[in-house]
C-alpha cells in the first residue's frame, strides 16, 4: 500500500457510500477515500488515481459490479478488490473471484470484517 492509501467505494446508495467513507477514514485509516455512484464512475475514478482497494457494490443501475469488475482489475491490478454485497451466494463469490475479486462480503457483515478485508493487501 503507498504512503497515502486511496479506497474507491462503488454504490448507488448515497447513505452506503457516506457510512463506509465515514467508518473507511474515522475508525480504519484510510486517508482518501474516493466515492462512485456507479460502474462508470468507479472506472474513471480508477484510472485517474489507481486506488489501493475498492469497496464494489454489485447491483447498480447501468453497469453493475461483476460487469466493471475485470477492468478495474486491469486498470489497478495491484489493488485490493472486496465486492462488498446483499446476495453473498457461492455462485457470486465463485464468479467475483474468476473476474478479479479478492473476496465477497455480506452487507449485513461488520464494518470492520470488511476493513480487515481491505487490509489483507
Amino acid at each position: 500500500m503507498s504512503a497515502d492509501p486511496v479506497l474507491l467505494i462503488v454504490d448507488d446508495n448515497a447513505a452506503v457510500r457516506s457510512a463506509l467513507g465515514a467508518y473507511m477514514s474515522r475508525v480504519a485509516g484510510w486517508t482518501t477515500v474516493l466515492v462512485a455512484e456507479d460502474g462508470a464512475r468507479a472506472l474513471e475514478l480508477a484510472a485517474d488515481h489507481c486506488p489501493d482497494a475498492i469497496v464494489l457494490d454489485n447491483y447498480m443501475p447501468g453497469r453493475n459490479g461483476i460487469d466493471v469488475l475485470p477492468e478495474l482489475r486491469q486498470a489497478c491490478p495491484q489493488a485490493r478488490i472486496v465486492m462488498h454485497t446483499t446476495d453473498d451466494t457461492a455462485e457470486l463469490r465463485d464468479e467475483a473471484s474468476a473476474r478479479g475479486a479478492d473476496a465477497v462480503v455480506h452487507k449485513g457483515r461488520p464494518l470492520g470484517e470488511l476493513a480487515q478485508l481491505l487490509d489483507a493487501a
